[in-house]
C-alpha cells in the first residue's frame, strides 16, 4: 500500500499533510521544473492568499483555462485552499462554448494562459470580474480587472479557508454531446471517494511513479493520476501531451511504473518498429478504456505492461475496474466499491445477467458520487430517477458481476429493427489488416426516418491503406448480417475532443460524403446464411 492518509476529508488538509510528512519528497516532475509536496503546499497557499486580496470569498467561482503544468497545479489546489470553486475548463472551448460555461458557473475570476487570453474580447460573462494571465500577453479589452499569475505566486501565504466535507471543491462541465454543457459538482467527501479506486485497487508503493499526459481539466489528469499521487505521497510526472516517438525515452528517464491510457494510444505504440528495449522500463501497469480487445494480451507480452480496462464517468468517478477483485479480459471489472451497479431496461426494472440493458449506478457512502448538476435540478432529477443515476450507457454484467460495456445509448445504431453497437463494430473493424484506428455512427439509410445505415471512418496505418472491396468482403465473413457497414471513409484522423475522445456528432453531421465508399455499389452483400 502507499503512504495512507487519515486526515480530515478535505482536500487542503491533505496538501498540508503531505508537505508536513514528504516535505522534500518529489511530487509534481514537469518539463518546468520539479516540486516538492512542500512547495506544492506552499504555491497553493500564495495563490489563495492572492485571491483573497481581490475579493473571492469562500463559495466564488474561479474558472481554469491552462494547459497541464505545474501552474495549473498551483492554481486549482490555491482555488480550493481560499474555500472557492474551481471551474476547469476545456483548452479548445472558444466563443460560445467558453461563453456558456463562465456564464452558467458565474465565475467571478478566470486563470487563463496568455496565448487564449484574446477569446475573452468577444465573450458577455457579467459576473466575470478578474482575468489573471499566466505568461506575457497583450492587454486585455474590457473593464475586468487584470492580473498576472506570477503575482499571485510571490503573494504572502494564508491557512486554509474552513472547509466542512460537503463544501463544494469543483464543477466539471460535460461535453455537452445532447445539449448544453451541465456542470457536474463534486465536494471534499465526493473528491476524496472520487480517486479511491486508483490510490488503493492499484497497489500502489512508495517506490511508484504515476505518468500523466491528460489534461487537468478531465478527470483522469486531474484526479486519477495527480490527486490519486497525493493520496500515496508519490510523484506524477506531468506531461502536457503525448508523443508517439518520444513516449518510451520518456517512460524510461522518468521511472514511470503506472499510467492511465486510451485506446488510440495503445495503437500508436504498438504499431512502432518492435524494438529490443520494448521492456526495458519500470512501467508495470496501465488502466484506461477502449483497449483493443485484441491487443490486450500482445501488448503485455511485448511490453511487460498489464492493461486493466475501467469504467468511468465525470459523475460518478471510477464505476468499475480497480480495488474490488481480479480483472477480467473482456469486460471492464467488477464494480467498485463505493457504489452499486444495475443493469435495468426502459421502465428502469432490473435484467438478468448477459441481458443488455442500461448501466445505472447508486452510491454506498454518503457523497461517494457526484452532488447534482449546477443550477439544473431538472436535470439531476432526470438523471435519479428511481433514486439511480442513469449513465446513458449500455452494457450488461456476466454471471460472476463483471461490467461489460456495450455502447453509450446515442451511439447505438438502429438497422432494420436491430440495435447495433458502434462499438462492436469498431472492434471488428479495428481487427482488420491495415487499420489504425476507427469510428463506427449512424448515417440515414433513406428509407425511412427510423431507419439507419452503418458507416465507419477508418484511419489507416501509413502505407498500408485497405482496400475497400476486400475490407467489405472480409467483414461480410466476420461481422452479423445486419452490422456490416454499408459506406467506409477513409480520414487522416478522427476529429477528437482535447481529452481524445471521438466526436461522433462532427462525423454524423459529416455524414456520407464525395469520398465515401458505398458497399452495395460495389456489388458486395453479406450473405443470408
Amino acid at each position: 500500500m502507499g503512504r495512507v492518509y487519515d486526515g480530515e476529508w478535505a482536500v487542503p488538509a491533505l496538501l498540508v499533510d503531505r508537505a508536513e510528512r514528504f516535505a522534500a519528497d518529489t511530487a509534481v516532475v514537469s518539463e518546468q521544473g520539479d516540486l516538492t509536496y512542500e512547495r506544492v503546499a506552499d504555491r497553493a497557499a500564495r495563490v489563495a492568499g492572492f485571491l483573497r486580496t481581490i475579493g473571492i470569498a469562500p463559495g466564488d467561482r474561479v474558472a481554469t483555462l491552462l494547459p497541464s503544468t505545474v501552474d495549473y497545479v498551483a492554481a486549482w489546489h490555491g482555488i480550493v485552499w481560499a474555500g472557492a470553486i474551481d471551474v476547469p475548463i476545456n483548452v479548445e472551448y472558444k466563443g460560445t462554448f467558453l461563453q456558456h460555461l463562465l456564464r452558467d458557473s458565474g465565475s467571478r475570476a478566470l486563470v487563463i494562459d496568455a496565448r487564449w487570453a484574446g477569446r475573452l474580447d468577444a465573450i458577455d460573462a457579467p459576473d466575470l470580474e478578474h482575468v489573471v494571465v499566466l505568461g506575457d500577453g497583450r492587454d486585455l479589452e474590457g473593464s475586468r480587472a487584470v492580473h498576472r499569475f506570477a503575482d499571485a505566486l510571490a503573494a504572502g501565504p494564508v491557512a486554509p479557508a474552513r472547509a466542512s466535507d460537503t463544501d463544494t471543491t469543483y464543477i466539471m462541465y460535460t461535453s455537452g454531446t445532447t445539449g448544453p454543457a451541465k456542470g457536474v459538482v463534486h465536494n471534499h467527501r465526493s473528491s476524496f471517494h472520487y480517486i479511491q479506486p486508483w490510490a488503493t485497487g492499484l497497489e500502489l508503493t512508495p517506490d511508484d511513479v504515476c505518468y500523466s499526459m491528460f489534461p487537468l481539466f478531465h478527470q483522469m489528469g486531474r484526479s486519477a493520476c495527480v490527486f490519486a499521487a497525493m493520496w500515496n505521497g508519490i510523484p506524477v510526472v506531468l506531461r502536457d501531451g503525448f508523443s508517439v516517438s518520444g513516449f518510451w525515452d520518456d517512460i524510461r528517464e522518468t521511472g514511470a511504473t503506472y499510467m492511465g491510457y486510451f485506446g488510440a494510444l495503445l495503437a500508436m505504440l504498438w504499431n512502432q518498429e518492435p524494438s529490443a528495449r520494448d521492456r526495458d522500463h519500470r512501467l508495470s501497469r496501465a488502466f484506461g478504456a477502449s483497449a483493443p480487445p485484441e491487443l490486450m494480451t500482445p501488448w503485455r507480452d511485448r511490453f511487460g505492461v498489464e492493461l486493466i480496462e475501467v469504467y468511468g464517468s465525470t459523475e460518478i468517478g471510477l464505476g468499475s475496474g480497480l480495488g474490488s477483485g481480479p480483472p477480467k479480459q473482456g469486460t471492464m471489472g467488477l464494480p467498485c466499491r463505493h457504489v452499486e451497479l444495475r443493469i435495468v431496461d426502459g421502465n428502469d426494472d432490473p435484467v438478468p445477467p448477459h441481458v443488455i440493458g442500461e448501466a445505472v449506478w447508486r452510491p454506498k457512502y454518503r457523497d461517494a458520487i457526484f452532488q447534482g448538476y449546477w443550477n439544473r435540478p431538472e436535470a439531476t432529477i432526470e438523471a435519479w430517477r428511481n433514486l439511480w443515476f442513469h449513465s446513458g450507457d449500455a452494457g450488461y454484467v456476466d454471471d460472476e458481476g463483471y461490467f461489460v460495456f456495450v455502447d453509450r445509448l446515442k451511439d447505438t445504431i438502429r438497422r432494420r429493427g436491430e440495435n447495433i453497437s458502434s462499438f462492436g463494430v469498431e472492434e471488428a473493424v479495428r481487427n482488420e489488416p491495415g487499420v489504425l484506428e476507427c469510428a463506427a455512427f449512424a448515417v440515414p439509410s433513406g428509407l425511412a426516418a427510423t431507419e439507419e445505415e452503418v458507416m465507419v471512418a477508418i484511419v489507416a496505418v501509413p502505407g498500408a491503406e485497405p482496400d475497400p472491396a476486400a475490407l467489405f468482403r472480409s467483414l461480410c465473413e466476420s461481422m452479423p448480417r445486419h452490422a456490416v457497414p454499408r459506406y467506409l471513409r477513409f480520414v487522416d484522423e478522427l476529429p477528437k475532443t482535447p481529452t481524445l475522445r471521438v466526436q461522433k456528432a462532427v462525423l454524423r453531421e459529416q455524414g456520407v460524403t464525395a469520398s465515401t465508399v458505398d458497399r452495395e455499389a460495389l456489388g458486395i452483400f453479406p450473405p443470408k446464411e
